[in-house]
Parts: C-alpha cells; sequence; structure tokens
C-alpha cells in the first residue's frame, strides 16, 4: 500500500505540472469572437478542473492514512513518539494546504453545481483530517 501511495503522490505532481501547462496554453488562446471565446473559456474550465483534482487527491492520499495511524497510536516505539506526532502534523498540514489551494482556485470555476460539490468534498476531507489529527494526537498523549 505505501508504494501505491508514493506512486499517487508522484503522478499527483506530474498531473499538477501538465495542468498548469494546459492551463496556460488555453489562456494564450485567442478570443476574437464569441465562438474562440467560447472555445478558450471551455478550455479555462477543463484546465482548471485538473489543475483542483491534483490537491483533491492529495487530500484523499492524505485522509487515507489517518486510519493506519490510529492503529499505529495504539501500538508504536515509545522512544518514537514524537516522529509519529511529526508525521500526524505533516499530514494534516498538507491536507490544509491542499485544501486553500482547492479553494483559491475554485474561485476562477463558472460552473456553480461543481463548485459546491468540489467546496463540499474538500470541506469533508479537511474536517475529517482536523478531527483525526487531534484524536490521535490525543491518544498518544494518554
Amino acid at each position: 500500500k505505501q508504494w501505491y501511495q508514493r506512486r499517487v503522490a508522484i503522478t499527483a505532481g506530474d498531473a499538477d505540472a501538465m495542468a498548469f501547462s494546459n492551463y496556460l496554453v488555453a489562456q494564450k488562446m485567442p478570443a476574437a469572437n464569441e465562438e474562440e471565446t467560447a472555445r478558450k473559456q471551455e478550455a479555462l474550465e477543463e484546465a482548471l478542473l485538473t489543475i483542483i483534482h491534483v490537491p483533491m487527491k492529495i487530500m484523499e492520499l492524505g485522509c487515507s492514512c489517518w486510519a493506519p495511524l490510529e492503529d499505529l497510536s495504539t501500538n508504536y516505539n515509545a522512544s518514537l513518539k514524537s516522529d509519529l506526532q511529526v508525521a500526524i502534523k505533516c499530514i494534516e498540514t498538507g491536507i490544509w494546504g491542499a485544501y486553500k489551494t482547492v479553494m483559491i482556485n475554485l474561485d476562477d470555476v463558472l460552473n456553480d453545481k461543481t463548485k459546491q460539490e468540489i467546496a463540499a468534498k474538500a470541506r469533508k476531507l479537511l474536517e475529517t483530517s482536523e478531527l483525526m489529527s487531534s484524536r490521535i494526537l490525543a491518544a498518544l498523549e494518554k
């Protein structure tokens, strides 16, 4: 499973670079008439949704770590407690950062239904992260 998670993270980084490149290309598309403007707007929206998809995947990947970390919090080497605590805070911070990236990029999405669905899913992942981080850190203090 760790190999898979690492591969997903690397793939997400590659996808992020490609999505941003596609967005830059779409920005340079001509918009001299209504048809060109519509095509450009569609390309920008598609690229933007791909850009948003990457941090959403990062949030999902981070949240997939909570159950194993919770299991680990009941059976770990005490001399590594601070390492486990740091790992928990790093995952929580990574999810928070990905959430902020999603929300910033959502400002430019035109489709309100899509915007609301993505925002709701991102908020749920962030809330899960905050809850799990607090719960696991509290368990480690017992």
